[in-house]
């Protein structure tokens, strides 16, 4: 009985397969990738299953393809910059085909280093200010600010107090 890389090995063509290595290689020079986003990336490229399962095993045992490596310089990216809510950036990892118990692991880490009310508070009163010299109306702006907020995944219970604070 042939094991299954031996036996995919005898039907996957080597030309085919250097070709959706190379695919795979520079999408992952583009950026990081999941399991499952290069999985799918190869597929719309129209390589066959089993050139995809060969290509993303080899380079899953290469370490050049890590699920779990990937999720935390994802939450890292999110929480820099211009950053989103945990509860976003959780929804953006499951959408990515990271596990569950991968998520809550580095959601639970992040909370411990990320202070969302200091966030949150920051974001609320610049917004409010950059629209009070559009005439709008305090409640009005309160509102869209509280609206904008939820959008980027940012915890109710966190947006309510802190536009509950803000005084015009």
């Amino acid at each position: 009985m042939l094991t299954n890389d031996l036996f995919m090995g005898l039907l996957v063509d080597p030309d085919l397969l250097r070709k959706a290595k190379s695919s795979a290689l520079r999408l992952l020079k583009l950026r990081p990738r999941s399991v499952i986003e290069l999985r799918d990336r190869l597929l719309q490229k129209n390589y066959p299953a089993a050139v995809v399962e060969k290509v993303v095993n080899d380079l899953t045992a290469a370490e050049l393809l890590d699920d779990e490596a990937f999720a935390k310089a994802w939450v890292n990216w999110r929480l820099s910059g211009r950053p989103v809510g945990l509860r976003r950036i959780a929804q953006e990892l499951k959408d990515k085909g990271i596990a569950r118990d991968v998520i809550d692991g580095l959601i639970a880490a992040s909370k411990e280093d990320f202070d969302e009310h200091a966030v949150v508070k920051g974001i609320a009163e610049r917004r409010i200010q950059q629209r009070a010299q559009k005439s709008v109306p305090f409640l009005k702006r309160k509102k869209r600010v509280l609206d904008y907020l939820l959008r980027r995944g940012f915890s109710a219970d966190v947006i309510s107090r802190v536009i509950r604070d803000i005084k015009e």
